[in-house]
This record gives C-alpha cells, structure tokens and sequence, in this order.
C-alpha cells in the first residue's frame, strides 16, 4: 500500500509525522469524535486514537475545526474501499470534504466508500451519490 499523504484540507495520516495531526487531535477533534462514538459500542476513544498512531484509520478534518471523519481503508479479496467509520460535525462541511476523501480513496487504489449510522444518514446522503443498504447484526 502506499504511503498516505494530505490530500485537498483533510489529511490522510502520514506516516512520517506525526505532529499535524496530533494538535488538531488533542485540541479539537478527539472531543468531537467521542460525541460520535456514544451512537455505538464497538469502539472507544482509546480505539480511535490508536488506530490513527497504528495508520489502521485516518483522521480528516475541515479547516473550521468544526467537523472531522475518521476513515478506515478496508481491503476484501475482490475490492478495497474506505469506511466512513465516524463523521461529526456540520453536515455541510462535512459534505464539503468528501471529495478530498473520495480522491484518496481513488489514490489508494479504492473503488467504494461506505459508512453506516442512524436512518437520517441515508436520506441525506442520497444526493452525493451514496445508497442504502441494510445490515443485520445478533450481539452473542
């Protein structure tokens, strides 16, 4: 895989420094992300934040400090994509970064982006392109 770069105002965790990401981190964006993260129970905070030094998830953010997503590339047999894992913030800055994330996901070699959350998502997602889709889980 190749080395990530910033890309377009988000940054796409390099792997040589560390220092960019990790101010915006601690001075905004880990607050907001742990909002996020009360709407699940498959991560906390500590998750997040080691995934990002880990390079297994990166963090994006608008030039606002208002709105961040966190990201996930996501490798299967037949097709790599990128997983809006967590997004918070304003809807339309939000809605102004997903082109930087889509040329990454290009870059990287992606064909799909995808993310799940509450039933309003899908509606207003629906004119950038993205579908609704169903998933069905059992907690063992």
């Amino acid at each position: 895989m190749q080395e990530l770069q910033v890309i377009d105002g988000g940054l796409a965790r390099p792997k040589k420094d560390l220092e960019e990401w990790e101010v915006h981190w601690h001075k905004w964006a880990k607050e907001l992300i742990q909002d996020a993260l009360a709407y699940q129970d498959m991560y906390n905070i500590k998750d997040i934040e080691d995934g990002i030094h880990e390079a297994k998830f990166q963090l994006w953010f608008h030039p606002s400090e208002e709105s961040a997503y966190i990201t996930e590339i996501v490798e299967y047999p037949r097709i790599t994509g990128v997983n809006l894992l967590f997004c918070a913030g304003k809807f339309s800055q939000l809605e102004e970064m997903l082109p930087s994330i889509e040329q990454f996901t290009k870059f990287i070699g992606g064909e799909r982006l995808w993310g799940g959350g509450r039933p309003g998502w899908s509606r207003a997602a629906k004119h950038l392109g993205f579908k609704k889709e169903h998933i069905i889980s059992k907690d063992l």
